[in-house]
Order: structure tokens, then sequence, then C-alpha cells
């Protein structure tokens, strides 16, 4: 077969693949989009074509998509997957970054492929929480119940945040960043529901930490901080009663563990950890160390990076800091 043939067996199928085709040069201008990415992303190829793939995303997620075109360019050999929830059209869809390298495999390129997981994510969300009704209870009213404790206890949290300028949304935040290093390991699975209340509980045990030990804006005394080390023990108090067969007091008195067994309230290390924890873990450190505090500024992203890849292995667990890493590095957080 001659290398036209071949070249016209190739163009067709990537037309009429039923996954979005989105294929760049190495500045990132778009020199090919199929007729599925025009569909999934609801645009038009002739008004794309030749124009950088930044063009065709919401200004503020561009810094975002400028941070996955630059790894992918930087190391061609990776692949890495980001989900995108596509507000303006009701839509969610999975891009999926390869890089593109000649025979001496030097970067020529970028295909993103994009495919509608919308409906999809529906079931399995739904999957998700009827998992956890089976597991919790037969009995609705039961059920309801302790939904209707746990919704409460989040909007407790919430109000304990609002009292203080530097810690707003610090539990939104936390449980945001959770739950997309979960669904990038495991999807919508077994385990979804636990981390979304867990993360949105995690700090639920300041409540019976003083205020003027909670809000000071200067660094902590050694003592000071063996009181606020009790937060962890007195949210598990709280919320062992409302448990209903889950583990959410466990996972939750667990999130200040180390990786390598430094931490507290209990010392726990490695897989003794609860995996949940482990992973608020990250989410948690990242946001205190990505936001302004009483007695330092914000750090920049690179630097909060930086540290978590730092104490992968010590403070954090190595895998899921790596998970926490991707994501953060092509801009998918």
């Amino acid at each position: 077969m001659d290398q036209s043939s071949i070249r016209q067996i190739t163009d067709a199928l990537l037309e009429q693949l039923p996954i979005g085709v989105i294929l760049t040069n190495v500045s990132g201008d778009m020199v090919f989009i199929n007729r599925a990415a025009e569909i999934i992303r609801k645009v038009r190829r002739d008004d794309l074509l030749g124009h950088n793939v930044l063009f065709c995303h919401q200004e503020k997620s561009q810094p975002n998509v400028r941070r996955a075109l630059d790894h992918i360019i930087e190391k061609p050999e990776s692949t890495f997957r980001r989900m995108v929830e596509d507000t303006a059209n009701g839509k969610t869809y999975v891009n999926t970054y390869v890089g593109l390298m000649d025979a001496q495999r030097q970067p020529i390129g970028l295909a993103v492929l994009s495919e509608d997981v919308t409906e999809k994510r529906k079931l399995e969300i739904e999957r998700a929480n009827n998992y956890r009704i089976m597991q919790e209870t037969g009995d609705s009213l039961r059920v309801k119940y302790h939904e209707l404790l746990m919704a409460s206890l989040e909007s407790i949290a919430k109000m304990l945040e609002k009292r203080d300028l530097y810690t707003r949304n610090h539990s939104v935040n936390v449980c945001a960043y959770s739950l997309k290093m979960y669904e990038q390991r495991y999807g919508i699975g077994s385990d979804y529901n636990a981390v979304r209340t867990a993360a949105m509980l995690h700090d639920i045990g300041k409540i019976g930490i003083p205020d003027e030990i909670l809000h000071k804006a200067s660094r902590l005394s050694p003592e000071e901080f063996d009181i606020i080390k009790r937060h962890s023990v007195i949210a598990e108090e709280i919320l062992k009663p409302l448990d209903a067969g889950s583990n959410i007091s466990t996972i939750v008195r667990h999130h200040h563990e180390h990786f390598d067994g430094s931490g507290y309230p209990d010392g726990l290390s490695e897989d003794r950890i609860p995996m949940v924890s482990r992973i608020i873990a990250i989410a948690d450190a990242y946001d205190a160390m990505h936001s302004d505090r009483p007695y330092r500024k914000a750090l920049p992203l690179q630097h909060c990076l930086e540290e978590v890849e730092h104490n992968a292995g010590k403070q954090f667990d190595p895998e899921w800091s790596q998970v926490f890493l991707e994501l953060a590095s092509t801009g998918s957080l």
C-alpha cells in the first residue's frame, strides 16, 4: 500500500473516531479538529483552525491550560487526563493529552482526545449514592436523619470558618482538591461520598479550640500547638455517635498523621493511616500553604508544589502526592 493510501485511511480514521481529536503543532496552534470534537465541545473547526488551543478556553482557565501544554511539551513521552466541567453547556468531558514526537523523539506537537462523560458520570454518582445508602442502612428514615445531621455539621463547619478571614472556604477547597485526587485514580468509586463528607468536616473539631489560640495573629507556642492538635480528636468525639456505620470519624481523626509516623494524634504510618485521611492530608496542607495566614501571605503555587514533592514519603503518601502533583502541574486543580 502506498503512502497516499495510508494517509487517506489515517485521515478517515481521525475524522470518523467517536472521540474528539484536536492536533496542534509544538507551539499549540491547532492544525486538525475532527467532527466529534466539534460536537463534544460545541465549536466550529473553521473558527478555530490556525488559532492557539488557548483560544477555545475561557480566559480564567487559560493559565491552567497553559501549564498543561508546557508540561506535555516538556515531557512529550507522558500522557495525562484532565476532567473539564463545561458549565456553559452543562457537559463534563475528559481530555487525554498525548505528546507527539518525531523519529528522533523530539516534540512536534500535541494531541488532545476528548470524551463526553456527562451521562456516564451522572450514573456513577448515582451508583455511589445508592451504594452509600445500602451500606449505611435499609431504613430510609434513618438515612435521611443521618444525612440531615451531616448537612447540619457541614453548615456548622462553614460558619466556624467564616469567623476567621483566613480560613474562609478552607473546607470547601480541601473537599474539591480531595475529590479530584480520588476521582483521578478511582472515578466515582464507593469511597467518593466518604471523601466529600470527611473533607468538609475535617476541621469541625476546632469548635472546641479557644478563639485566642485559633485566631492568633502570630506563630503558636509549643503549648498552644499542643492544644490545636486536639482538634482531630475532638472531631472524632463529635462525629462518632453520628457515623451510622461509616468510618468518617476515623478518617477525620487521622488526617494529620504523617506517612513516616511523625504526625498526630496516634503516630500512625503508611497504610495504617486510612486512605482517605492520606488524601485529605495533602489537600489540607496545600490549601493552607496557598492561602493567606495571619503570620504570612499565601505562598506561590510553585513553592507549594515543591513542598508537596519534597515531603512525599515523609509527611505525605508518595503515591497520592504524585496524583496531586500531576493534577496541579497540568492545571487540573
